[in-house]
């Protein structure tokens, strides 16, 4: 398990509801999303990507979701729609590709399709625990409206007392807004609620500014992290055991 820094924000509780964020912490892309980009354009006759290709995809993706525009991008489809098709268009041209356009309706229509997600290694076993030791499980997530759909094909719905998504409540993390539907939603108490997310903006700051406790899901270990950090999901049990609230039953 990963160490944290001296100055971050220790665990309180006792918690007795976790949000947790949903893409790059429960699921993700498989095949890898470069590796999918780069076999979709191989198909578009892209046979050798620039060397730095892998470089500018990442600084492509860094300008892309701190950019205005990508606020509100994932509550309604045609929203979503604008965003990654434009996002999607700028990985074309950076392999120069003469019409970029194609390979972003590919990479949409790959993207946005069930197939492109699995479970994390270890989540399906971290969420079992985490309902194990009486825990509320909330799906707090920006997302489309598909998410519970994909929950349910994965068969990870059943983990999760309720869901908070941004096309179903009108807002995204980190806005405010988001964490205080979220907390109407699952009927918990501010104090008693983790959130749990690998964005250092929108899960991690935005939970702190709404004056919840956050975990942030980073395999390499920040030396100025703001909260305790785990390298998956699955260590998340064994760091939250020492701070979870009793359970109203008594166990067998």
């Amino acid at each position: 398990m990963h160490t944290t820094a001296e100055s971050s924000r220790p665990l309180r509780g006792p918690y007795d509801t976790v949000f947790v964020d949903i893409g790059e912490t429960v699921v993700h892309i498989h095949p890898p999303f470069l590796e999918t980009v780069l076999a979709i354009a191989a198909d578009f006759g892209v046979r050798h990507p620039p060397d730095n290709f892998e470089q500018r995809a990442t600084d492509i993706w860094r300008r892309d979701v701190t950019a205005s525009r990508s606020r509100g991008h994932s509550i309604t489809t045609s929203a979503s729609s604008r965003y990654w098709h434009t996002h999607y268009a700028r990985l074309g041209e950076a392999l120069g590709l003469p019409d970029p356009h194609d390979f972003s309706r590919a990479l949409y229509q790959r993207f946005s399709s069930f197939e492109a997600y699995q479970p994390m290694p270890g989540a399906v076993e971290a969420l079992r625990a985490l309902n194990r030791m009486g825990l509320r499980v909330v799906a707090a997530s920006n997302w489309e409206g598909w998410l519970g759909r994909l929950l349910a094909l994965l068969d990870l719905e059943r983990f999760f007392a309720a869901q908070v998504v941004s096309a179903d409540i009108g807002a995204e993390k980190p806005d405010r807004l988001f964490f205080e539907r979220g907390l109407a939603i699952a009927q918990a108490d501010r104090p008693c609620v983790l959130h749990v997310g690998d964005s250092l903006d929108a899960d991690v700051n935005g939970a702190l500014n709404a004056g919840i406790d956050a975990v942030w899901v980073n395999p390499s270990v920040p030396a100025d992290a703001p909260v305790p950090v785990i390298a998956s999901i699955a260590e998340l049990p064994d760091l939250i055991r020492p701070h979870i609230a009793p359970v109203p039953w008594a166990l067998p």
